[in-house]
C-alpha cells in the first residue's frame, strides 16, 4: 500500500490510525497537519516537510528522516527510537517533545535553541554539539545520554534527574537546575560531600 502516492502535498490534514510500517515517503509536503496513533516503525522519510504539524502517540521506531525539514514540528506523548536527526535537512530543524520515550536518538551537532523537550524520557541519546541554549528541557529523564561540548545557556533543567552533565565540557552559565540532582555536576571536581 502506498499511501500518499499520486500527491505531493497536503494542507491541514487530519491522519489518524495509520500504519506505514516500513513504507517509503518521498518528496511530500504538509503543511499544518495532524497525526494521531500512526506507525511509523522503519518509515523512511526522505526530502519530505514538515511544517506546523503535530504528531500525537505516534511510533517511530527506526524510522529514517534523509533530507527531511522540520519546522514547528510537536511531537506529544510519541514513542522515538533509533533516529539519526543529523540526517534531517540541517538548515531547518525546529522540532519540540513533550510527554515522549525518546530513546537512542542523535541529536549532536544540531541547533536546537529555544525548543521545548519537557517532561520526556531521553534514554541513551547523544548530544554532542548540540545548541540547548534556552530550552526548556524541564522535568526529563537523561539516563545514560551523553552532553560533550553542549550550549545549554539559560536552559532549563528543573526536576530533570539523571542527568551527567560535565560542567568543564558544557556551557552550563546561567542554566537553572534543581537540587538534590544538581549535586551531580560536583562529580566533575573529584570530591566527595558527606
Amino acid at each position: 500500500m502506498k499511501l500518499f502516492e499520486g500527491l505531493n502535498e497536503f494542507q491541514s490534514e487530519v491522519f489518524g490510525n495509520l500504519d506505514l510500517t516500513n513504507q517509503k515517503i518521498t518528496n511530500k509536503l504538509f503543511f499544518d497537519c495532524e497525526f494521531s496513533n500512526c506507525n511509523f516503525s522503519y518509515t523512511d522519510f526522505e526530502s519530505t516537510l514538515f511544517e506546523d504539524c503535530s504528531f500525537f502517540n505516534c511510533n517511530f521506531s527506526l524510522s529514517k528522516i534523509l533530507k527531511t525539514q522540520m519546522r514547528g514540528v510537536v511531537f506529544n506523548s510519541c514513542k522515538i527510537m533509533g533516529i539519526d536527526f543529523t540526517k534531517c535537512d540541517m538548515l531547518m530543524v525546529d522540532f519540540s517533545v513533550k510527554e515522549c520515550n525518546v530513546q537512542s536518538c542523535i541529536f549532536s551537532d544540531l541547533c536546537l535553541k529555544k525548543s521545548s523537550f519537557y517532561k520526556s524520557d531521553f534514554i541513551e541519546c547523544d548530544f554532542f554539539n548540540t545548541d540547548l541554549s534556552e530550552t526548556n528541557l524541564s522535568q526529563s529523564d537523561f539516563s545514560g545520554s551523553l552532553f560533550h561540548n553542549t550550549n545549554l545557556f539559560k536552559a532549563n533543567l528543573t526536576k530533570c534527574i539523571n542527568y551527567n552533565i560535565d560542567p568543564f565540557k558544557n556551557n552550563i552559565k546561567k542554566a537553572v537546575f534543581s537540587l538534590p540532582e544538581a549535586l551531580i555536576l560536583l562529580n566533575a571536581f573529584e570530591i566527595s560531600i558527606e
